[in-house]
């Protein structure tokens, strides 16, 4: 089976609809008589790793070709009655500041994953950030020579976890735990369900080991529901501390024995 390295396909803000999608040399179609398909974004990120800044700013039609590449795996380019099928598999990674708009729900449940990155406010930190801006410009060749052994080290460690990923099991009593947790939390749909298990099993498996373990479960669930709509988007989504607390109640009562 032949593989290749994924690459970073990034959407540049301000992207036209034609340039996402792909478009179709209908002068080439009609005189030539082939489908002449002009590719887009959605092609380029085909089983890659597609990067949208600022995606809560995205243009809903922009946002609906994503949501329907993202959900079927194929992307469709349409022109003058001539339509064109391409698979369209990628990793969708978003960015976003919360304060200049909400992200649309149907695109916020198509993100398995999330987290919020805030300002450093540990000193001793923010001087090692403005040492490391200042190494990595004056020599940047040497600066990435000086992490290469621990970047070696951790491509090391997922190559591994890839392999052992297929071995890792999960105990029934944790797959009742998350569906307690999740009900409990008055989360929408199942979707947040089955990504906290998967996360949860390729956590195992970089840590090394061939078991989920509870903690795996809680540490995945912080990524998994933080961002979930819930009660039909009425309620704002769970907190660390709510996720936490349905997760112990949830886990006292599975191993308890309760109903």
């Amino acid at each position: 089976m032949a593989s290749k390295k994924m690459e970073l396909v990034e959407l540049p803000i301000g992207a036209t609809e034609d340039r996402v999608v792909g478009s179709l040399n209908i002068e080439r179609a009609i005189r030539e008589g082939v489908r002449a398909l002009e590719p887009g974004i959605l092609a380029e990120a085909n089983q890659n790793v597609l990067y949208v800044d600022e995606i809560n700013l995205l243009p809903d039609h922009i946002t609906d070709v994503i949501l329907d590449a993202a959900a079927s795996g194929w992307n469709t380019v349409e022109r003058e009655g001539i339509s064109v099928q391409h698979p369209s598999r990628f990793i969708l990674v978003g960015t976003m500041n919360p304060e200049e708009g909400e992200l649309r729900p149907q695109l916020l449940d198509r993100m398995a994953l999330h987290t919020e990155i805030s300002t450093i406010e540990d000193p001793g930190q923010r001087v090692e950030v403005m040492k490391f801006n200042l190494e990595f410009e004056d020599d940047p060749v040497g600066f990435r020579e000086r992490f290469q052994k621990s970047q070696a080290e951790l491509l090391e460690r997922v190559m591994r976890a890839k392999e052992i990923l297929p071995k890792v099991g999960v105990p029934d009593r944790l797959f009742e735990v998350v569906a307690r947790m999740s009900i409990a939390l008055n989360v929408d749909g199942h979707r947040p369900d089955i990504i906290t298990i998967k996360s949860a099993r390729t956590l195992a498996a970089f840590n090394g080991y061939v078991e989920v373990e509870p903690k795996d479960v809680l540490d995945c669930a912080f990524l998994a529901l933080s961002h979930r709509t819930r009660n039909l988007g009425m309620d704002p989504p769970a907190s660390e501390d709510q996720i936490r607390e349905e997760f112990q109640r949830a886990l006292d009562l599975v191993a308890g024995g309760g109903g």
